[in-house]
């Protein structure tokens, strides 16, 4: 009788261990996937507060470019170089809303998207907004209207 007691509790043991492993292991990817989905909401935002910064016949420039734009460069940069970002891919969609003129400022949209892959799932992050001619005095959030 006590050889199957301890036979029946140490199986009992064996299932609460192998569960709870399991639970820590789904636990360290649900980690390291917010950990990606933070880092490239991050990327995201610092990639444009650099466009934000930048004269606005650049973003011009950009935006005459084939679409996307890759911000590959940007990636590899100093800044963001990381074990983390090594399967990062960034591009960045600009559009004229309205052109240049001499009687009237010029508008662009930018779509920044940042990519990446993880258990053979694709994931993807994007951040939107609009710029203005006048500079940073003319940054329109996303959701501005007219």
């Amino acid at each position: 009788m006590t050889i199957s007691e301890v036979l029946v509790a140490a199986v009992l043991l064996g299932f609460v261990v192998m569960t709870s492993l399991t639970a820590l292991s789904q636990a360290y990817g649900f980690t390291r996937h917010a950990r990606m989905v933070t880092l490239a909401g991050q990327i995201a935002q610092s990639a444009m507060e650099d466009l934000r910064l930048r004269n606005f016949n650049e973003l011009k420039a950009y935006a005459a470019q084939a679409q996307p734009v890759s911000f590959a460069s940007m990636l590899a940069s100093e800044r963001f170089a990381s074990t983390f970002t090594q399967g990062f891919t960034m591009n960045a969609q600009f559009t004229t809303q309205v052109a240049s003129t001499p009687g009237q400022l010029g508008k662009l949209s930018v779509t920044l998207n940042v990519s990446w892959t993880e258990n053979g799932s694709a994931f993807n992050r994007s951040l939107t907004t609009i710029f203005g001619e006048k500079g940073l005095s003319d940054y329109f959030y996303v959701g501005w209207t007219p």
